[in-house]
Order: C-alpha cells, then sequence, then structure tokens
C-alpha cells in the first residue's frame, strides 16, 4: 500500500496489454516491506477469524493485498484491524462477473466491518490491464478528492461460469484497488461511484480497442500512397512517415471515428459515421457537428502533407492515462477537384517517447524545424543558430 503519495510524474504511457505495476514507495523509503515475522500477527489474526476451510485462500489473499505494506504502515491498524480489512475485501472479491468492475464506497465502522479508518474506502475489483490506477486518481483529482491510502495487489483468481471465485493464486490476473480518500457523504457517495464506474469503462473501451485503432492507423497510412491528394509526392511520404512513426509506440491510442463532409445549410460540415467508432469515440457523437473550414491547416510552405493531415490538440480532456487535453490526428480524403470529402479522426496522447525526441527526427516536425532554421538566415553551427536550435529543440 502507498500512503499519502505526492503527486505523480508525468508517466510514460503504456501499451496496453500489459499488467499496470503497483505504486511504488518513493526511493528515499528505508524497506519496501516490514519483516515476515511483523506480519505475521496478522496471518494469525486472518486464520482465526476464517476457519479451516478459507484459511487457504485467505492466506493467498492476504498475502498478496499485503504484499507492499510499508514499516510505517502497520500502526494504521492493529493484526485484528488488518485481518478484518483483508477478510472484508476478500468477501467483496468473492463474486463478480467477468468484464464488469465491482465497485463500492463506504465508511467502515468497527462495528459492522471489524476495522475502522477516518477516511472513506472506495474498492474497485477488475479484471487487470493498463491505465487503472491512474484513471481512477485522475477521477478523483477532479473532483477535488485527495487520496490518502492506496494498495494495488493484483492477485489470481478461478471463478466458475456464474463469476464466484473458487480458488486465490491461480488463474487469470484481477486488479484489487484500495483506496482510503477524503471523508465523504453518503449522499456524495453515489456520484463519485458513477464517475469511478464512467471511467472504468472507458479504460475498458480504449483496452479493447488499442490493437483495432493501431491497425486502422497503419491501413490509412498504406492508404495514402494510393489517394488522390492535392499535395506533393515529398509531402504524401513525410505525412505517411509520420503516421507509421505515431503508430510505432510514439502515440497512446484513446479513439478514433470516420466522418463524412455533408452540406448543413450554406456551410459544409463533418458527419459522423456512428458504426466506426472505436475506443472514447463509441457509439453516436453528441453536440453540434464539427465545421469543415474549423479544421484548416497552417500553410507551411516547405510541405504540402499539412494539407493532409491535421494535427492539433482536442477540446475535451483525456479521462484515462494522464490528465490534460487530448492530442489530435485528423487524416483526410479528397475527390478530384482536391476538395475534402471525409476524415479518419485519431484522438490520444503522445507518449513520453515523443516528447524527448528531437524536433529534426520527427516527421513533419523537421519539416517545420528545417524551415524555422531557414527563415532565421542563421548559420546552424554558428553561435546564434545554435542557440535558435536549442531553443526549438526545448520547445
Amino acid at each position: 500500500m502507498t500512503k499519502k503519495a505526492s503527486a505523480p510524474r508525468r508517466p510514460a504511457a503504456s501499451k496496453p496489454g500489459a499488467s499496470q505495476p503497483a505504486a511504488r514507495k518513493p526511493a528515499a523509503r528505508k524497506a519496501e516491506r516490514p519483516e515476515t515475522t511483523a506480519l505475521d500477527p496478522i496471518f494469525d489474526a486472518i486464520r482465526k477469524r476464517v476457519g479451516k476451510r478459507d484459511q487457504d485462500a485467505a492466506s493467498a489473499f492476504a498475502s498478496a493485498f499485503y504484499q507492499r505494506m510499508t514499516e510505517d504502515e502497520l500502526p494504521l491498524h492493529g493484526p485484528e484491524g488488518w485481518a478484518a480489512l483483508a477478510n472484508d475485501f476478500l468477501d467483496f472479491a468473492r463474486s463478480r462477473k467477468s468484464g464488469t468492475p465491482s465497485v463500492r464506497l463506504f465508511n467502515p465502522t468497527l462495528a459492522q466491518d471489524g476495522w475502522e479508518s477516518p477516511h472513506t474506502v472506495l474498492q474497485i475489483v477488475n479484471d487487470d490491464m493498463p491505465f487503472l490506477v491512474d484513471s481512477v486518481k485522475m477521477a478523483l483529482a477532479e473532483r477535488g478528492i485527495g487520496v490518502h491510502v492506496l494498495g494495488h495487489p493484483v492477485v489470481r483468481i478461478v471463478r466458475d461460469r456464474s463469476g464466484r471465485l473458487t480458488t486465490v493464486g491461480e488463474g487469470e490476473i484481477e486488479s484489487m484497488m484500495h483506496l482510503e480518500i477524503d471523508r465523504q457523504s453518503a449522499a456524495d457517495a453515489a456520484g463519485i461511484e458513477r464517475a469511478i464506474r464512467d471511467v472504468l469503462a472507458d479504460v475498458r473501451n480504449i483496452v479493447r480497442d488499442w490493437p483495432a485503432m493501431r491497425a486502422r492507423m497503419l491501413e490509412v497510412t498504406e492508404d495514402l500512397g494510393k489517394r488522390k491528394m492535392p499535395v506533393s509526392d515529398a509531402g504524401r511520404l513525410e505525412a505517411r512517415e509520420f503516421l507509421r512513426w505515431a503508430a510505432d509506440e510514439h502515440f497512446t491510442f484513446l479513439g478514433y471515428r470516420e466522418y463524412r463532409v455533408r452540406k448543413q445549410g450554406s456551410e459544409e460540415v463533418l458527419a459522423a459515421d456512428a458504426d466506426s467508432g472505436l475506443g472514447l469515440l463509441r457509439g453516436r457523437e453528441s453536440g453540434t457537428p464539427r465545421k469543415l473550414a474549423s479544421l484548416a491547416a497552417h500553410y507551411i510552405p516547405q510541405s504540402g502533407a499539412v494539407d493532409a493531415l491535421i494535427l492539433t490538440k482536442t477540446n475535451a480532456r483525456a479521462t484515462v492515462h494522464r490528465p490534460g487535453y487530448m492530442d489530435y490526428i485528423g487524416v483526410l480524403s479528397f475527390d478530384a477537384a482536391g476538395r475534402p470529402i471525409a476524415e479518419q479522426r485519431f484522438i490520444g496522447l503522445y507518449t513520453s517517447s515523443a516528447y524527448t525526441r528531437r524536433p529534426w527526427e520527427i516527421p513533419l516536425v523537421r519539416e517545420r524545424h528545417d524551415y524555422v532554421m531557414m527563415k532565421s538566415g542563421l548559420q546552424p553551427t554558428g553561435h546564434s543558430g545554435k542557440a535558435l536550435r536549442h531553443i526549438l529543440e526545448t520547445l
């Protein structure tokens, strides 16, 4: 478990498919977990509470649950309290349908739960997948709710067809999140739970559709070589190189949708194809269709590729992974006269590796870098030229 975690640094985007590591202590901490002898009273209390029949399952669950407990956390509860907490969580986790998270918020009391906390407790049992911890913390932060204790063990669980737990320590990996947050009233708890369920659904949609979204970008990349486009061959090549670069673990895909240009009164708008949506863009689009004129890209004389690709920010903030406005990659299709007729839109977040690359190493960006350097009139090897190059790199 982690207590009073400080504000996280910007994390590297992880590719969906790998388990997310549990929260770690800062490097300054002495011991990652207490000696086994310090945990013995907790396991003794657990065995007494559950009886012989359930001892194996309870002990295996508690071992995973308290794997990252640190010495300074032990005094938060006595052995009986820690035992009651683990057993209570295990009882909560005993029944869950695959593909559906179990979520609860409550204020534990000694009388009802066998343990207590000055904080409200949020517990989540879910299929293990990336982005869970960061996304839940983001949802709480958006509501101004602080996290005081965070535990995220991943436990192997076997369930029967009805979702009933049969074995602990074998089977599929499940995510078990235990958070102690700012004290909440019963009136506020329902809204918080809805927000958590919404963000968990977003994570599931993204992780499920991630392979399809990446495959779609690679398909679009190949198709650009054959499309009629009002761009030069060099511009077309640079656009394709950028899409390949983005798909090569430099872009975390959060959503995809296709649009067709339609007339709406005297203006042309982009009408969404609801059946094409993936990730966060699944289903029908809400709100007013976007005007085609709003997609106009800034013209850079050195490249026609900017007329085919729209690289910008969305006006919506990410609900998963890390906070901030999402990145937008739009790929336009044109008719024989060079007029835009459709758009394939990808939304997501550039990965940390994208931000650490030098601008002259990134397709499209390298052309803009070279253009600025050329227009400056400075010698790249001179003092002022090197200073400008450094400014562009740090920007």
